[in-house]
Formats: C-alpha cells, sequence, structure tokens
C-alpha cells in the first residue's frame, strides 16, 4: 500500500504540473550502518563508508514555489562494521535502485532558488558482497578472513552466504536543502541531504553466513549524508500544449 500511495502522488503531480524539469543527477554519499539488535551493537560498531549514485532527475512543478522531485537512481554503496574486540572487521558493498520522491518548496533569493524538501524514498536491494575477518577465521587457518557474495536463494557455502528472510525492498525518509542555478535556458541544482533508513535489510532472525560464530544480524539500517548534483533542462507544458494546438489549427 505504501508504494502505491507514492505512484499515485507522482500521478497527480504530473496532472497538476505546469513545468517539467528533467536531466541527469549523480551524487557521493556517505552510510553509516545502525544496529536496532542491541546484542549485535555490544559488539559491532558501524562505520561511515562511500556510496555514489547516478541517473535520472524529474521535478514536477505545480507554481514557482511548490514543486514534486524524484530520481531514479542506481547505487554503489559499501558498509563498514568494525568489531568492538579492535580485531574483527566486516566490509560489504551494496547496489540498489534508489528512486526519492520529495515534496520541495522554493524560495527565491536574488538570482538563485533556496530549495527545501522532505519525502520517502524506496531502495531496492539488487546485490552484495563482502569480506570478513574474525578471531575464529584465523585460528581457521583463514588469517586473511574470507571474501563472498550475498545471494537470496541456494545453498550456504564458505563464499556464498544466502540471506534467509531479506527486505529486498526498503522504505526510508529524505530531508534536504540545495539552491538552484540558472544556466541560460536550463539549470543547475544542487542539493544536501539526510536519509534514515527505516526499514532493515533483513527481518529479525534472518541469517546469511554459513558460520556460526559470523552470524552477523542485517537486523540494521543505514544513516546516509549524501551531496547531489543534477542539470536540468526546463518544459513549461502549457506552452507545448498551445503550440500543438495552433499547429494543427494552421494545418486545418
Amino acid at each position: 500500500m505504501r508504494y502505491l500511495f507514492i505512484v499515485l502522488v507522482l500521478a497527480a503531480a504530473t496532472v497538476q504540473a505546469q513545468k517539467i524539469k528533467v536531466g541527469p543527477v549523480v551524487s557521493a554519499s556517505l552510510a553509516r550502518p545502525v544496529f536496532d539488535n542491541l546484542v549485535v551493537a555490544q559488539s559491532n560498531q558501524g562505520k561511515w563508508a562511500p556510496a555514489a549514485a547516478g541517473g535520472v532527475s524529474l521535478i514536477f512543478l505545480a507554481n514557482n514555489n511548490f514543486g514534486l522531485s524524484t530520481e531514479l537512481l542506481y547505487q554503489y554503496q559499501q558498509k563498514s562494521v568494525a568489531g568492538t574486540d579492535g580485531f574483527s572487521y566486516f566490509k560489504e558493498s551494496h547496489n540498489f535502485i534508489k528512486v526519492p520522491v520529495l515534496f520541495q518548496y522554493s524560495y527565491p533569493v536574488g538570482y538563485y532558488k533556496i530549495n527545501v524538501m522532505a519525502g520517502p524514498v524506496i531502495n531496492y536491494w539488487l546485490s552484495g558482497r563482502g569480506e570478513a575477518l574474525v578471531p575464529e577465521l584465523v585460528e581457521g587457518e583463514l588469517e586473511n578472513g574470507t571474501r563472498y557474495t550475498i545471494e537470496y536463494s541456494g545453498v550456504l557455502d564458505d563464499d556464498r552466504f544466502v540471506v534467509s528472510d531479506p527486505n529486498r525492498w526498503q522504505l526510508g525518509l529524505q530531508v534536504g536543502v540545495g539552491t538552484t542555478i540558472p544556466i541560460k535556458q536550463n539549470q543547475l541544482k544542487v542539493d544536501a541531504r539526510f536519509e534514515w533508513g527505516h526499514t532493515n535489510l533483513a527481518k529479525p532472525n534472518s541469517t546469511y553466513a554459513p558460520f556460526i560464530f559470523y552470524d552477523i544480524s542485517l537486523d540494521h539500517t543505514f544513516n546516509v549524508f549524501s551531496l547531489s548534483c543534477a542539470y536540468l533542462f526546463s518544459f513549461d507544458l502549457f506552452e507545448m500544449k498551445r503550440k500543438g494546438k495552433s499547429t494543427r489549427q494552421k494545418e486545418k
């Protein structure tokens, strides 16, 4: 139902929109896993790690102040967890499809516009891989740790971790501020955002490791700080409709 609500919001925005802005967007981020499981949190600490994304930005403007900003992004995100024993670590990289849907308020300040935005973001977990080092692996003659891929079905193996009950669809919240800079007929849009992950990577008691001692929980979310930049082309829908009508009248 929550995804249906977002689709309906987008549909309503396209009906009410007077102008549409569309163009490429890229972003750089820092992401940190936040453990909800207190037992796991006592022995593991989430660290900030880099992430990057790219895709298409689309903005529906109802008027000069209000609009809806959305993006379709492919995101590569690293995850870093350090053991409180000062030795262990877990490093992973994840791939997501990301779609933020943000309500945007714009206020003109001289030559620029200041934007304030907030709304939900949907992530779809595509794949992942990682490496781990814990004392038990060293004792088992794996002094360099183990490398593995993350999958969602199949049989567990030393280099193949299967998530038993993943949340591949994840919902979060984004808030941000930014500015829009006119460049001739187009615009450069720069945003700084904070994302609070609301859905865990997996359901409680989900497992994905073949080693009992390495059954680190996926019961965690992500906090993300990001900086994005989009180059946008503007289209006036009313102007396009008028041109279409006048062209048809001339043909008659």
